[in-house]
């Protein structure tokens, strides 16, 4: 009976002792880091017991899921970076059971101007304003989406005085890092913007100013932006974007990440117009036609950005306005003049001229799959220039099963009143988007961006690419993509850039949600001007490019 009654008890302490389930103290904490002051924070884990009761539990390990915010010792001791925030879960494990906190770490930064006062920030924080009044944001417009990797954004703003202080704000729940500055525009340094992106990725910042006077120790008369909020792409941009510059008479080219355009093709003693260009991917050549339309073509093989090589300079009767080259490099398929032509690219040979069905075509773009085509069938009634300029324009579907063209069939069916052109597939295939306007496909002020599925259905207009008024939004080309959830695209627009201060077409870029589009929805964002364009040129034919 001893015996029994002495095992009973063991029993009942060892059942006591085991942990039913586990707990991290605190379960959500905020902390805040700033450069050269570092956080802290203990965690502990706290068992649940058999008999109901609790205690602390040392037998655990830690982790943490996000190791760019700092780390977590084996007791349970949190220490943060400096220069950045960002979210974590901590888990403390015990066997195979498990018990989660969340963790959110702010970073907080005052950048000055050199000359200011260090107690400037003291003094906006102490000071009391009128939000909204007098103060309005130029740029960057609200709602915008930008790659991680952007560099060169520009803040601008209007209703500043001379000799007044501005406290330009960068704020979420991960970043709070305000610039104070005499100045009315204030470009990122690439390393701030690193910070912020980093901290914000995959989520967004709102960017918000607030000017007022210094007198040497206090701030008086302040008032304070509306905020724009800028997302940010969880991803780099990676590629390049090259684009015609009718000033410079340049393909230009704005690698990712960096901020500036450099001269890409011709060279300095080649002069004309070399603007209508396109890249394969998987010859690494560019195609271009030399004075525009009808115009002799150039192959040149760009493998080597920094050293081009022409492969078929401009021959005889080879001719080519816009084109599109197949996803195999194979076939080349341009028009000139409104007619079609079929060209083995490698051995630059003619094949055929296709007829289709007599009309005069423009603008073909070829599928990422490789078996359609969509082009521009100009209908009757037209004062047909040379492939560019043209009205009565809809969007077909032309079958291609590897050596020749099918019959077409309408893609997007003509509009009364309205001009459709430029289609171009999605780098996935699933989309394609083209022009729609009042006027001609050259320079139509009223032109906007429509999506429309590959696969059929109602177009969508692209609200937010285009915004209002007549912004002449054109040329839309896609960038490679950077993952399955987002879309970038470029195009040429005539809203002003009033960081400049300039109304000539530049390469703007909106980023474009294809689940939103799936559900018939807007899909786009309020596009960012790319950086490193001269403001003062015309720039047009944003082709992306991989490398």
């Amino acid at each position: 009976m001893l015996l029994l009654l002495g095992c009973g008890s063991n029993a009942s302490t060892a059942s006591s002792a085991t942990v039913t389930a586990l707990r991290v103290d605190p379960a959500e904490l905020e902390l805040e880091t700033a450069t050269g002051v570092p956080a802290s924070a203990s965690f502990s884990a706290i068992a649940t017991y058999g008999d109901g009761s609790e205690g602390p539990l040392d037998l655990v390990s830690w982790t943490l899921s996000n190791a760019s915010i700092g780390s977590i010792s084996s007791r349970g001791e949190f220490l943060s970076v400096d220069t950045n925030g960002g979210d974590a879960t901590v888990t403390a494990t015990h066997l195979d059971i498990e018990a989660t906190a969340s963790l959110s770490l702010r970073y907080r930064e005052d950048i000055l101007d050199a000359g200011l006062d260090a107690g400037v920030p003291a003094a906006f924080e102490a000071a009391e304003g009128s939000e909204g009044e007098g103060i309005d944001m130029l740029y960057p417009l609200d709602g915008t989406s930008v790659p991680r990797n952007l560099a060169g954004l520009v803040v601008a703003w209007d209703g500043m005085d001379e000799g007044e202080i501005a406290r330009i704000r960068f704020a979420s729940s991960r970043t709070d890092v305000s610039v104070y500055t005499t100045a009315t525009t204030w470009e990122v340094p690439t390393d701030l913007w690193e910070t912020i992106t980093a901290t914000n990725s995959a989520g967004a910042v709102d960017v918000q100013v607030t000017v007022g006077t210094w007198n040497g120790s206090e701030v008086s008369n302040l008032r304070t932006s509306t905020a724009v909020n800028v997302g940010v792409n969880r991803l780099d941009a990676t590629g390049s974007l090259v684009y015609w510059s009718s000033k410079d008479e340049k393909i230009m080219r704005v690698v990712a990440g960096e901020n500036e355009a450099k001269p890409f093709f011709p060279s300095d003693d080649i002069t004309g117009c070399y603007g209508c260009h396109v890249i394969s991917e998987k010859l690494q050549w560019m195609v271009v036609t030399n004075q525009g339309g009808d115009g002799q073509y150039a192959v040149i093989d760009v493998s080597n950005p920094d050293a081009l090589a022409t492969v078929y300079w401009l021959q005889g009767d080879l001719r080519a306005t816009f084109k599109a080259i197949s996803p195999d490099g194979q076939w080349m398929l341009a028009v000139a003049n409104g007619k079609v032509l079929l060209y083995d690219l490698p051995s630059n040979t003619l094949v055929s001229t296709p007829a289709l069905d007599g009309a005069w075509y423009s603008q073909p773009s070829w599928s990422p799959g490789g078996d359609e085509l969509a082009l521009v069938r100009i209908k009757e009634d037209n004062d047909f220039d040379a492939d560019m300029d043209f009205v009565n324009g809809e969007i077909v579907r032309v079958p291609w099963d590897g050596a020749s063209l099918g019959e077409p069939e309408v893609f997007v069916e003509a509009q009364q009143g309205y001009n459709l052109y430029y289609p171009e597939y999605s780098p996935d295939g699933e989309w394609l988007v083209f022009n729609r306007s009042t006027g001609d496909s050259a320079s139509d002020e009223d032109a906007e961006l429509f999506l429309v599925p590959a696969s059929g259905g109602t177009p969508i207009r692209l609200d937010a690419a285009n915004g209002t008024g007549e912004l002449g939004n054109s040329w839309a080309r896609w960038a490679p993509l950077p993952d399955d959830d987002v879309l970038w695209l470029g195009f040429s627009s005539m809203r002003p850039y009033e960081v400049a201060g300039t109304v000539d077409p530049q390469i703007w870029v909106t980023r474009i949600d294809p689940a939103a589009a799936r559900e018939g929805n807007d899909p786009s964002t309020a596009p960012y001007w790319l950086p490193g364009q001269d403001p003062d040129t015309n720039n047009h034919v944003p082709v992306w490019w991989s490398r």
